[in-house]
């Protein structure tokens, strides 16, 4: 009796729910559960909340806090050069009691800076690395541990990093602006998957990891208009920190492409990230770097391949699991391209995906090798020709010779004229 009650209640909540939104409701209702978010997902915080033990989740809480308190302040990264006269920046450091640190050792301390680092992409400075050391507190045999958390050379100077970071801020919110306030979750998702490739191009000279182009494995490589060029790290990020503003689920994933059928059981380093998206109760992967190939010729293109797709669909992209816990698996197909494109372009924001099969053969061999494939095509096509014309002409000769003629004579022909008609 109470289950029904509860039904009843919840049906009539929705009902005024409904109504309340007056114009809102469109005539595409079928849709509109894109729109509703399950409370028990959230994209800011997805990575937190797979630990079920509460010293992960305290850790984790202490590097949080003391991150956003670096992040939005002008504070200076302290600098410690080695022996090896190798720079390193400390962002801050955060204490884990012995009690924590038992539960969680030195390999919970990397799963939790890496889920804080996935589900964090707009700390752009941060390193997803960090150095422990056990420090006494003074009373007998008790101790604690210490974490030094680093940041990227670049971004040590509070004066210069909270200028980056209120320009990202200015870009974020332009892109946000781009979406539509009644938009659903899936129009949101297609409008930034789109923004960011017709805005970004993919950076193969950078590092993500190389200390001098770094920016390009962050958010700042996409929101910093001095660049505008990222590599997937920079794409994945950028796409979830909109997301992220615009409460459309959103989990970042770093893996490794897999070639072939030849590394399938290969170690899993991270070479490439992309996202999985929540929506409409079902999980769907997106890949912005791949959707946004670099052409042989120079030419834009946008393409819709890895753009809510399935795991299965996409089984070239391998997720490192060996820090982060439950990455989604991606088996959502009510939201694919293929089912939402005619309400995309009823909404008018649909564009044609232009990379065509012409562009993936130049691309796959280059212009030289097309040239000369395309060169001897031709040559053997006129070698072809000339090789049937000479058939026909010769053809033509033996038809002739073979002609069987009859001479008459004028003396002959004149008797046959003057014969009188039958």
């Amino acid at each position: 009796m109470k289950k029904r009650f509860l039904v009843l209640l919840m049906s009539v909540a929705m009902t005024v729910s409904t109504f309340a939104g007056g114009n809102t409701l469109t005539v595409r209702a079928e849709s509109d559960s894109s729109k509703s978010e399950t409370p028990s997902i959230d994209g800011k915080t997805y990575y937190y909340d797979q630990f079920e033990n509460d010293a992960y989740k305290s850790v984790y809480d202490s590097i949080a806090e003391a991150a956003y308190k670096f992040h939005n302040s002008t504070a200076n990264a302290s600098q410690y050069v080695d022996i090896n006269e190798k720079k390193t920046y400390t962002a801050f450091t955060v204490n884990v009691s012995k009690q924590d640190w038992d539960v969680i050792n030195s390999g919970g301390l990397d799963r939790v800076i890496h889920a804080f680092y996935a589900d964090h992409p707009e700390y752009f400075w941060l390193i997803p690395d960090c150095t422990y050391q056990a420090v006494s507190n003074g009373e007998k045999g008790s101790v604690f541990y210490q974490v030094s958390v680093y940041c990227y050379e670049d971004y040590a100077n509070g004066n210069s990093r909270q200028v980056i970071k209120n320009n990202m801020d200015i870009e974020i919110a332009n892109y946000v602006a781009k979406v539509s306030a009644d938009a659903h979750d899936y129009e949101k998702e297609y409008t930034i998957h789109n923004e960011i490739i017709d805005n970004i191009y993919y950076n193969t000279e950078a590092d993500a990891y190389n200390s001098k182009d770094y920016w390009a494995g962050t958010i700042d490589g996409v929101f910093n208009t001095s660049h505008k060029s990222a590599t997937s790290f920079g794409y994945a990020k950028a796409f979830k920190a909109v997301m992220d503003q615009l409460d459309v689920p959103c989990v970042y994933i770093q893996g490794n492409p897999k070639q072939s059928d030849e590394t399938k059981d290969a170690v899993t380093y991270d070479s490439h990230a992309w996202n999985a998206v929540y929506i409409g109760g079902e999980w769907y992967l997106v890949d912005l770097a791949n959707d946004d190939p670099i052409t042989t010729t120079g030419k834009d293109v946008l393409k819709y391949d890895y753009f809510n797709v399935t795991t299965e669909h996409a089984p070239d992209l391998v997720p490192n699991k060996d820090f982060l816990s439950n990455i989604p698996d991606c088996t959502g197909t009510t939201y694919s391209v293929d089912k939402i494109r005619e309400d995309l372009e009823d909404s008018g924001i649909w564009t044609k995906a232009n990379y065509n099969f012409f562009d993936k053969i130049l691309d796959k061999y280059g212009v030289s090798v097309v040239l000369i494939s395309i060169g001897i095509i031709i040559i053997l096509l006129v070698i072809l020709i000339k090789k049937i014309h000479a058939r026909r002409i010769k053809s033509k000769q033996t038809k002739i010779k073979n002609t069987k003629v009859t001479v008459i004579e004028s003396k002959e022909l004149d008797e046959q004229l003057r014969r009188p008609p039958l």
